[in-house]
C-alpha cells in the first residue's frame, strides 16, 4: 500500500461476497487514524460490472499526499470528490471541503437498483460517517461545476470557496465516469479496460477502431495496472470542453498545461493538481 510514511495508521482489509458466487466479488481496504471513522484507500473489482468505485494504484495516492505535505501550505484549502479528500484529509492533515462519506453517486449493478435504500443505509453505518445538507448542496456545486464549460466552472469553484483562500483542486480520471452518471446530459462518458501487451502500436489503433465504431470525440487512458490499461472515452466536443476534461489528457485536444483559467502545478498518474484563481 506504499504507507510506510504512515505507521500509525490502522488497517483493515475486507472481502465482498454475493450469494451464490464463489468467490469474492471485491475485496477493499481502509485506514484510519486512532478511533476515527474508516476510509477506503483501496478497491479491487472482480467483476466486469461497475462496482461501487474504480480501481487506482495506491502509490500514486501516497505519492500525492507526501507532495501535498510537503508543498502546499497547511492553511490552503483542497477541492476534490469526496472520496478524494477524506484520503487527503487522512494522509495530510490539510484542510478539505468534503470530509464525509458521501458516496455519490452510487455505482451499483442494475440488479441491485431496488436495493438502494438499504444499500444507503448499510454505507452509513459501516462508514460511520453521514454527511449534512450543506456539506451535500456543496458537493452538487462542486461536481456541477466540475461539467460546466472551463472557465465558467473555474468561477463557480471560487464562488464556492466564498472567499480569496489559497485553493486547490484535485481530479482524477476516474472523476470523469462519476460525473457521467450525475450529469448525462453534459457529459458523455464510456470506458473500456483492455489488457497491457506492451505493444503500443496495436493499443493505439484498438482506440482508433473505439472512436470509429461508436463516433466518439476523444479518449484519455488510465493505468490500471502493469497488466492492465483503461481507456475512458467521450461522447462529443461538448463534453470534451468541460472543466474535468480540460483538465485532463485527451487526444487530439489541448493539453491540461495549456489551461490559461487554472494553473497546472503537480501531476501523479491519474491524479491532476490546479491552484485555484
Amino acid at each position: 500500500m506504499n504507507l510506510d510514511d504512515w505507521p500509525e495508521l490502522k488497517l483493515g482489509q475486507y472481502k465482498v461476497q454475493a450469494d451464490g458466487v464463489d468467490k469474492p466479488i471485491a475485496e477493499f481496504i481502509v485506514a484510519r487514524q486512532n478511533d476515527g471513522p474508516p476510509v477506503l484507500i483501496y478497491w479491487k473489482n472482480s467483476t466486469n460490472e461497475i462496482l461501487y468505485n474504480f480501481d487506482r494504484k495506491p502509490s500514486e495516492l501516497s505519492a500525492l499526499a507526501a507532495a501535498i505535505s510537503k508543498h502546499a501550505p497547511k492553511d490552503a484549502l483542497i477541492l476534490s470528490w469526496w472520496d478524494t479528500s477524506r484520503q487527503i484529509k487522512l494522509l495530510t492533515g490539510h484542510d478539505t471541503l468534503f470530509t464525509n462519506h458521501l458516496n455519490e453517486p452510487l455505482m451499483i449493478p442494475v440488479t441491485w437498483l431496488e436495493q438502494s435504500e438499504a444499500i444507503q443505509a448499510y454505507e452509513n453505518q459501516f462508514w460511520k460517517s453521514k454527511a449534512n445538507q450543506n456539506e451535500r448542496e456543496q458537493f452538487k456545486r462542486f461536481s456541477q461545476a466540475l461539467a460546466a464549460p472551463a472557465e465558467e466552472g473555474v468561477k463557480q469553484l471560487r464562488e464556492l470557496i466564498g472567499s480569496n483562500r489559497e485553493a486547490y483542486v484535485i481530479v482524477h480520471v476516474t472523476d470523469l465516469y462519476r460525473l457521467g452518471i450525475m450529469y448525462p446530459e453534459k457529459m458523455g462518458v464510456a470506458y473500456q479496460n483492455f489488457p497491457m501487451t506492451g505493444n503500443m502500436h496495436g493499443m493505439i489503433n484498438q482506440m482508433k477502431v473505439q472512436l470509429k465504431a461508436n463516433d466518439f470525440d476523444t479518449y484519455t487512458l488510465q493505468s490500471v495496472s502493469d497488466n492492465e490499461i483503461r481507456a475512458f472515452f467521450l461522447s462529443d466536443k461538448a463534453s470534451s470542453e468541460t472543466l474535468l476534461a480540460r483538465m485532463l489528457p485527451f487526444v487530439d485536444k489541448k493539453a491540461p498545461v495549456e489551461l490559461d483559467v487554472a494553473q497546472l502545478i503537480y501531476q501523479q498518474g491519474g491524479y491532476w493538481v490546479y491552484k485555484i484563481p
